[in-house]
């Protein structure tokens, strides 16, 4: 839950902290953040540039079975990842790749054709958060 609320803020979803459980990590501090990512271009250099129209957050969590594999697919705004459980790996039509552990984040392509899976031997948690317009879609396929 902790990682949750840390990506929620880092995509810039204001969240009130009402309370820490004291089961959770101590510190002498009441709230301690944590930036996961910050970014201004996606991981294989794409620049970021919004959608026109009225701007909406999502935060989606995906998950995905041992060798479940994306089509080809573009996302039209820009994102960022964080990988919970499992490791993903994705690549670009121009043969670029990323393999990403759990517990790591990236900023996602934007407009660059790409697909994802899941490589490793268990089921895959990500929690993908992007910054697009109302009723335009996050994932657009490319065949």
């Amino acid at each position: 839950m902790r990682r949750f609320l840390l990506l929620a803020l880092t995509a810039g979803i204001s969240i009130p902290v009402v309370a820490c459980s004291p089961k959770e990590k101590t510190s002498l501090e009441p709230v301690v953040v944590e930036t996961l990512i910050s970014a201004s271009e996606s991981w294989n250099g794409d620049s970021f540039k919004y959608p026109r129209g009225q701007a909406e957050m999502k935060l989606e969590k995906i998950t995905a079975q041992p060798g479940f594999k994306t089509p080809l697919h573009l996302h039209p705004q820009p994102g960022i990842i964080f990988v919970q459980i499992g490791t993903l790996y994705c690549e670009t039509s121009d043969g670029q790749s990323l393999t990403v552990e759990a517990g790591e984040s990236f900023s996602s392509s934007q407009d660059t054709p790409h697909y994802c899976q899941n490589i490793g031997d268990k089921e895959m948690v990500v929690f993908s958060a992007s910054a697009g317009a109302r009723g335009k879609k996050t994932t657009v396929p490319t065949n």
